[in-house]
């Protein structure tokens, strides 16, 4: 068994692809990785194969956190070099 991966935000997981956290929420929405629930972003069942879960601070309340490892994926590393996934 792995060891657990690093966590990290969507705002940071788009910090290190170098892309606009924007730009990361909208291409994960766009290929059904998450959705818009009200005011908030939640994990589609796609988004939660794909390692996405859920973790709790007081400051930010509840957000979605995804593998470090994700980085790695066909979708963000296309996003990364500009390209489209079909």
């Amino acid at each position: 068994m792995e060891p657990e991966d690093n966590r990290l935000s969507t705002t940071a997981l788009a910090r290190k692809l170098k892309i606009p956290a924007q730009q990361l929420f909208a291409t994960l929405r766009d290929y059904g990785w998450i959705q818009r629930a009200g005011d908030a972003w939640v994990l589609t069942p796609k988004g939660e194969f794909e390692g996405g879960s859920f973790q709790h601070s007081r400051r930010f309340g509840r957000y979605i956190v995804w593998p470090e490892r994700l980085e790695q994926h066909p979708l963000l590393a296309a996003i990364e070099s500009n390209q489209r996934i079909t």
